[in-house]
Formats: structure tokens, sequence, C-alpha cells
């Protein structure tokens, strides 16, 4: 990818004005010209090119372009141009919304990155320009999806005269003296200069780890990484480590979504739809409602996982609130972030919990939205065991609510152990 042009689009948010300043400067230093790109109605195109000369201000080198449109989907007109000039850099102003901002007020810097499948320069709420810092920092987790970015990485630190620092993220189970340098060193060795790369490794929550670098390291003047491009719903569910670390990253961020490999099935085999992947690692699953009223089922399961040298899984789901404020039982969007952190943080104390009983147990969390009863049959998939804890509620209770016990018989594909979690008192109270 050569890089002619940094072209920013404008929709005179602040957060895209703040992006018009920090990709003039990622211009100057690529030599590249410099476009501010917006998408109007045909009704306000006149005010719009007025409204972008006006930004332009004397700027040399700076073109201007307004690009009119009928639709509603400027997100989809965007990602037109992108996927049209393949030789040019995007910088995008991005005001870094949680998974419940992007419900209620949408995104065009996350929906351009899902979509175009191109690298883009996200400009966060709290990126500053770096103009003396000389490195690009590559975020690597060991997968083949993080290091599809480096092609790009590469291109870009090239443009920019900058020099390329991978970075380990995401060793949560290692001490944070290992310096296990072993995959990184690895991976430069199949670069290109790769005695000009350096790496460093990062322990701990993956992206807490990150931002807390980049804020350490004032010689980065730009990360990159690549992400799953997960939709806003369901980053409710499964939390983006690529849009936690923009909101808080000092620095511009490289973000690519890469297209999804198309490989055709062998005949006979089944579509994607009939065999879901499974992890196929040796692991126990224990389902928890609340770990004191699930704590006879995790301490069993964590034992066993010990036992047999299984990794623990601990399953929590949670479900979106409808509450009588909620009109024709539509949910009540402003709760939805705060129960879904509360299951992670549920699932938190659990972890907690093991660690102090089993400290050498690796332990991963699964906190779901939906129901119960489908998620451990799909985490049962290539399980070894799952785990669930019975409560008695008497019959009317069990009428009313079902059993999560009787039901997910039905439903995994691996042995399932049923733990009791009443105190005698309890089952006393349930007859």
């Amino acid at each position: 990818m050569t890089i002619e042009h940094v072209i920013i689009p404008v929709d005179f948010s602040e957060a895209s004005l703040v992006a018009v300043e920090q990709g003039r400067a990622l211009a100057r230093r690529a030599g590249a010209d410099t476009e501010l790109l917006s998408v109007t109605s045909p009704r306000y195109a006149n005010t719009t090119a007025a409204a972008l000369r006006s930004l332009a201000g004397d700027s040399d080198g700076t073109a201007m372009r307004v690009i009119t449109t009928e639709s509603d989907d400027i997100e989809g007109r965007l990602v037109d141009e992108v996927l049209a000039r393949r030789n040019s850099l995007w910088c995008v102003g991005s005001h870094g919304r949680t998974a419940v901002g992007e419900l209620l007020f949408g995104s065009i810097s996350a929906d351009l990155v899902r979509d175009a499948q191109v690298p883009i320069v996200v400009i966060g709420p709290r990126s500053e320009p770096r103009a003396t810092a000389g490195v690009l920092a590559v975020a690597l987790d060991g997968s083949d999806l993080s290091e599809t970015i480096l092609p790009a990485a590469l291109q870009v630190a090239a443009t920019l005269g900058l020099s390329v620092r991978l970075l380990q993220v995401g060793l949560e189970h290692a001490a944070s003296d290992a310096a296990d340098t072993a995959y990184l060193s690895r991976v430069a060795s199949t670069l290109p200069h790769s005695d000009r790369i350096d790496f460093d490794t990062l322990y701990g929550n993956a992206d807490d780890a990150l931002v807390d670098y980049l804020g350490r390291s004032g010689d980065v003047a730009m990360l990159a990484l690549a992400t799953r491009g997960i939709p806003s719903g369901a980053r409710l569910s499964v939390p983006s480590t690529a849009m936690r670390v923009l909101r808080h990253s000092p620095v511009p961020i490289l973000m690519l979504h890469p297209a999804e490999p198309e490989a055709p099935a062998p005949s006979g085999a089944p579509v994607a739809d009939e065999a879901p992947l499974a992890d196929m690692r040796k692991r126990v699953v224990v389902a928890i409602d609340t770990f004191a009223a699930s704590r006879p089922a995790v301490e069993w399961a964590a034992a066993e996982a010990d036992r047999v040298g299984a990794i623990l899984q601990v399953l929590h789901t949670w479900q979106i609130p409808v509450g009588p404020a909620s009109m024709y039982g539509y949910p009540i969007w402003p709760d939805i972030e705060a129960c879904r952190q509360a299951a992670l943080d549920e699932a938190a104390t659990v972890v907690a919990a093991i660690a102090a009983a089993h400290p050498t147990l690796i332990v991963e969390t699964i906190v779901a939205e939906g129901g119960t009863v489908t998620a451990i049959g799909k985490q049962s998939q290539g399980a070894s065991m799952v785990v669930i804890g019975r409560h008695h509620h008497g019959r009317i209770a069990s009428l009313l609510l079902g059993s999560v016990s009787e039901n997910a018989v039905q439903q995994v594909d691996c042995p399932l152990v049923i733990i009791p979690c009443d105190t005698p008192a309890e089952v006393s109270a349930s007859r």
C-alpha cells in the first residue's frame, strides 16, 4: 500500500475536528496530500463545501471534496470511497463510545473499520499527536487474526519513518517477570529487516496493559492492532479489546478488521451453521448464578479441573432487564451496561475465590447475554465435563421458573455433574 493521500472524513463533530488536526500531522510526516471529505444531502452541498473551505483555511496541499447522497447510509458511502482509493490512508475521528452508546447513537468509525476491511487510522477521544515519537507499536496476542495487521503496520511505519515494536498482550496467567519473548522473536524473524524490530511483553488484562504501556512509553507515536469487528449489540456480551483501548489510548490507532477467509467446504462436509467450531481443549465448564448461590458447584468443579489438569471455564449469563417503565415490553436501554458490568463483576468474584484456593489453575470466564441453558449447551461442545448447581425451589417455583439442571440434561454434549447447592435449612423449607 503506497500512501499518496491522507483522507479525513469530516462531519464537523468535535471528534472529526480532532481527526483533522492529527490527520494533517500524519500527512506531513508521510509527505502525502491531505483531503477533507464530507458526505451530505444535495440540499446542503454548498453549505458543507463552504464549511470545509473554512476548515482548510490557507493550508497548502489540502484538497476538499463533498459527496452528495439521498441515502441515510453515510457509512456505506464512505466504505465505497475507501475501497475505490487504495493508495490512501484514512484517518477517522471517534467518540470512543461504549457498546450501549453505539446502540443509541451509532458509530461511523466502528462501522467503517468493520465493513471496509482495510487499515484505517482511528483517532480516539484522548489521542494527542506525538511529533517527536519514533515507534509504531503492534499489539499481538498469539492468534493468526492479530498478526493480520503486520503487513499494513510495516508499510505505515516505513511511510511515516517509524520503527516497529511488537507487543505481546494478554499474558494474564504468567508472572510479570517472566519476560517470555519466544513468540515475538519468532514473529520478528519472519519480517523484513527483523534486526531493526524490537519487542516487549505486557502482563495482565490486555486493554488495561496496552493503555498503561502507551501512557508510560512516550516514544510510541501510534498503535496498530487487528479487531474482530464485533457489532455493538454483540459487544454487550463479548467486549471488544480494540474499542476499549481506543477509548483511553493517548495515541492514534491503526485498526484492521480482516476479511474472513473464503474456503469452500469439502464435498459432503457440513456447512458452518451445522458444525460450529468447538473448543477441544481439556476443560471443565461450571455454570454459575451468583458465587454465593453456586459456591459448592464452583468449588467441586475447581477441584476436579485442578485434579485432572484441565482449564476451568466459569460460565455466567445475564439478560437485558425489562421493567414496568419500559413501554410495550421494550428493554430499558440505560440499564444494559450496568447489568452487563454486574455480570462481569460476579464472574471476577468467582475467579478471585478460585485463585485463592487453586493458584496454579487456569481459569477463563464466559459472560454471555441470553438464556443459561442455551449457553451451557454451546459451551459443552468439546468439553470434558459440565458442572452446574441445583437448588430445591419447591413445586410451584419449579413450574413457574423451570429448572436449569433438568433442562441442561437435554442440551449438553458431554458428561454433566449436578451439585446440590442448598443448605439443609433451605432444603427443609422447600418441602
